[in-house]
């Protein structure tokens, strides 16, 4: 299965105006989306009824770097339909908040989007309103990206969030979340509100998650109204920590920091996610990264490197034919097809070392660690 890792640093898909972020914090969100682009499948954004998202992305990569993406599959884009709401009492004329008239009311209540908020065209709209581009290049650009939205039915998924979040409630089940139940819920106060605001906010996104097969950056395992949803959502946050880890040990910075030290292009990613060695590395380290340790993950990483390959043996006669095809010598050729079969006792130079090794074991995330090495340029 692909791995398909849900971004929502782009804005909250809950403002309605776009945020205001200096030129440091555009970096360090793009560099992190290049880091995504180069560990995981897919990456799925979150975007509200403003489209900041794709405003950003335009914004900071250019119409035709973004276009490439949804071309290529990497990248979604997810309108965030489902709302949970709750009063915040009513102003007096002193500018003091009056809390007596939320008592009548539910603490939260389940509200979506509109049908027009989340038609895929309008949004694109809203984000190309503020690009001077030919109308016939907005055009072709919105028939794209419209292809690569996902639109969740917002009433659904957020009625059931406010029901399960409430039941807890009652049930007594958010104790240990700081809200015990001693008052009925229409008489819980702003500060307590928030609190289940909050909740709801948590169920649902981990309900969209496991939906959609997303992988989460977000660690929801302390919170217990989430433990339904948790075993089917995918841990980002600790795939990409054990990717640093990895990286770090073959001495190089992480991939953000490659990024953020303009020693790797952000179009990289077209070249070098089409590698056969990326695309073992992506779904290694989402099968070895998930659940492991940094020490789980590093062992993980030598064995890799280390383990042995019955190619050779089952293999002999056509191994040796390919040899001759890499250019390998014929002391090397000689070696391997001796009495024993095996070249571990002949002395071998460093190249037809790498050679034989490369061949032998085969693919290793070692191998797409080192194709990124080869890409920095030296200093």
């Amino acid at each position: 299965m692909n791995s398909n890792v849900l971004n929502s640093n782009m804005g909250s898909p809950y403002s309605f105006e776009h945020p205001r972020m200096n030129d440091e914090q555009d970096k360090q969100i793009i560099a992190r989306l290049f880091e995504q682009l180069m560990i995981f499948d897919c990456i799925t954004i979150t975007t509200s009824r403003i489209n900041f998202a794709l405003y950003f992305l335009i914004k900071n990569l250019g119409i035709n770097t973004v276009e490439r993406l949804f071309e290529s599959g990497y990248l979604k884009l997810m309108i965030w339909s489902p709302l949970i709401v709750t009063g915040n009492g009513r102003q007096r004329d002193d500018g003091t908040i009056d809390e007596s008239v939320i008592f009548s009311q539910p603490p939260i209540a389940a509200a979506s989007l509109s049908d027009s908020d989340t038609d895929p065209e309008k949004n694109i709209q809203m984000a190309l309103q503020y690009f001077d581009l030919h109308r016939d290049r907005k055009r072709i650009f919105a028939r794209l990206a419209a292809k690569n939205y996902v639109v969740p039915n917002g009433m659904d998924f957020s009625k059931n969030s406010t029901k399960l979040v409430l039941d807890a409630y009652e049930n007594n089940s958010l104790a240990e979340l700081g809200l015990p139940n001693v008052k009925e819920p229409t008489q819980l106060n702003l500060d307590e509100r928030k609190i289940l605001l909050n909740l709801g906010h948590k169920v649902l996104e981990t309900t969209l998650l496991s939906k959609y097969h997303l992988k989460s950056y977000e660690n929801f395992e302390h919170y217990s109204i989430c433990k339904q949803n948790i075993n089917n959502i995918g841990k980002a946050y600790n795939i990409t920590d054990n990717s640093d880890k990895l990286f770090n040990l073959e001495g190089l910075p992480n991939l953000r920091e490659l990024f953020l030290q303009e020693k790797i292009s952000f179009d990289s990613v077209f070249k070098y996610r089409h590698l056969s060695n990326a695309k073992f590395y992506r779904k290694w380290i989402n099968e070895k990264g998930e659940n492991s340790s940094a020490i789980e993950i590093t062992k993980e990483y030598l064995n890799e490197i280390k383990r042995n390959n019955s190619f050779f043996e089952s293999s002999g006669g056509k191994f040796i034919k390919n040899l001759g095809l890499f250019g390998i010598n014929t002391a090397l050729t000689t070696a391997i097809a001796g009495p024993l079969g095996v070249a571990a006792s002949y002395p071998l130079g460093l190249l037809e070392d790498y050679w034989l090794n490369s061949l032998l074991i085969g693919k290793t995330p070692s191998m797409f660690i080192e194709d990124i090495r080869r890409e920095i340029p030296e200093e």
